[in-house]
């Protein structure tokens, strides 16, 4: 039988901090209610983005609660099974987040984005095992030794060290890749949550004129405009006693994946400037007049549509999303793809009677070109001056440098293990996979170090095709007392173009990528002189 767990617990972060809270009886504010009242609606919860003020519920061994998953011992298939449909039924949106069996059986969620770029999670170890852009390529190199035996852990892709980083006491990385974890929460977005509650507060405080009844209508506009549909997967894991003589603390993990796309850019003080000016103009305001007579004929059919298809909308979350994604690809002239950003947020509450020490770090296994045929494409931009630890030739006595050049780079397939020190300042560090596009590596909270991992003496075939990238907590290591939190935010974001040219290379374009020579551009010029727009688009 798969065993209940109880005891309902909350993991909730408010700002910047977060303490583990028993639920119970509360007087509920206004915005609390609301919150409520939205989660009550079938099958469209909001997306709880982790800077909310949110309370993500957990479980804890006790009483009846939640179902964990599966252990590595549980020979019944139909088990697992159960678990999976559980999983979808209580967690799943379909189109958005599914559930389903992975490798032998072990069971892995799916976050798709209408945009397009997709992630699963296996529930063992946490691992996030697949990242793949909004044309199908995928961005996480899965090494090839795994066996998804449910035992050992799955190796690639984005990995959990804790509470060792690296080589100690514990086991290599520590033993949470080795956990399994359970599904607590899931989360979505159909429309700003931020932009909802901004109007109800605003609402209730002042009155506006018809000018500012028109502005707020334009701002509405351009928020439906902009629909970040956000994914986000909430899995759990707690002291286990198979490491309890290893690791004598007790504590509780809350890991949040979150797919998302970039949030839009900020107007600037001149745009800013340009339309309070406009406001005062008398043909803007007639042109305002417009739009409202517009909106409201369109807002009045579509609530007469709306009305029409109420009996029939079961699963309004999944069918806007599906029709979202229909649209993005029925597009006669897509535009670029939208950068894909994936977030991990790693929280350690320490739920034991004494403080513990521990190091940690998300380990990124990222795909690239073919390293020995693009040497000077590989690269790594952004840690120039940085001191590096470097444990390539010692994993218990590294040695200290600084980094001079302006990249780290591959191309002499020589195994590298390094991690750069204090990386949690406001300088990108920057990923070029071989081609033209790249990764910006954020320290988003927590995270102060960034570790570069290349082990082409261990694995010299397989090396050609990847390099490790780590958002890491290592150097200075993090001291938890009783009953405090830890939280830590690695964000990765995948651009479909190359990073804007720094000065060097803007004089030396040999070290600037071009895409793969497709059957287009292999086609000689017959129009003579020079390459045709799509040519030179393409590059």
């Amino acid at each position: 039988m798969i065993g209940l767990v109880g005891g309902s617990t909350t993991l909730a972060r408010c700002g910047r901090q977060c303490c583990l809270a028993a639920q119970g009886p509360r007087h509920l504010t206004k915005q609390q209610q609301q919150q409520q009242q939205r989660q009550a609606r079938p099958r469209q919860r909001p997306c709880r983005s982790v800077n909310d003020v949110a309370a993500t519920a957990v479980a804890a061994e006790g009483a009846a609660g939640a179902e964990q998953p599966p252990s590595a011992d549980d020979s019944l298939a139909d088990e697992t099974l159960d678990y999976v449909q559980h999983c979808q039924e209580t967690y799943g949106c379909p189109g958005l987040i599914d559930f389903s069996e992975g490798h032998n059986g072990l069971p892995k969620a799916t976050l798709q984005h209408p945009a397009g770029p997709s992630c699963e999670v296996y529930l063992h170890g946490a691992a996030v095992t697949s990242w793949r852009h909004a044309d199908g390529r995928e961005m996480l190199h899965l090494r090839e030794s795994n066996t998804f035996d449910g035992s050992n852990p799955i190796t690639g892709g984005i990995q959990i060290a804790w509470p060792q980083y690296g080589v100690g006491a514990l086991p290599t990385h520590g033993f949470l890749q080795h956990l399994h974890w359970s599904v607590v929460d899931s989360s979505w977005r159909e429309r700003g949550e931020e932009e909802e509650e901004d109007e109800d507060e605003e609402d209730e405080l002042q009155q506006y004129d018809l000018d500012s009844q028109d502005d707020q209508l334009q701002a509405d506009q351009s928020a439906d405009s902009y629909i970040d549909w956000r994914p986000q997967l909430s899995l759990y894991a707690s002291t286990d006693s198979d490491w309890e003589q290893k690791w004598p603390h007790k504590f509780e993990a809350l890991y949040s994946i979150t797919l998302q796309q970039p949030d839009p850019d900020e107007q600037s003080d001149v745009d800013v400037a340009r339309e309070a000016a406009e406001q005062f103009q008398p043909w803007m305001k007639r042109r305002r007049e417009e739009e409202r007579r517009d909106a409201e004929a369109a807002a009045a059919a579509a609530s007469a549509s709306a009305a029409a298809a109420t009996s029939a909308a079961k699963q309004p979350a999944a069918n806007a999303a599906a029709a979202a994604m229909a649209a993005a690809a029925d597009d006669p002239d897509p535009q670029p793809a939208t950068p894909s950003v994936l977030s991990c947020l790693l929280q350690i509450h320490n739920c034991d009677e004494t403080p513990f020490t521990f190091t940690t770090g998300l380990r990124t296994h990222l795909v690239t070109r073919d390293i020995p045929s693009h040497p000077k494409f590989v690269k790594v931009l952004g840690l120039r001056g940085k001191f590096i630890l470097d444990y390539t030739r010692s994993a218990l006595k590294p040695g200290l440098t600084v980094l001079d050049e302006h990249y780290v780079t591959f191309g002499d397939m020589v195994s590298q293990n390094r991690l750069f020190v204090d990386c949690d300042d406001e300088g990108e560090v920057l990923f070029c996979p071989g081609n033209p596009a790249h990764f910006n590596i954020g320290n988003a909270e927590g995270f102060k170090d960034i570790a570069i991992v290349h082990p082409a003496g261990i694995v010299p075939r397989e090396a050609r095709r990847f390099v490790e990238i780590d958002s890491a907590r290592a150097v200075r290591k993090v001291t938890l007392q009783p009953g405090e939190t830890w939280v830590g935010e690695m964000v990765l974001s995948a651009h479909d173009r190359y990073w804007d040219l720094p000065a060097w290379e803007a004089e030396d374009t040999s070290l600037v990528p071009l895409p793969d020579q497709t059957a287009e551009l292999l086609q000689p010029n017959r129009t003579g002189g020079e390459l045709t727009s799509e040519q030179l688009g393409a590059i």
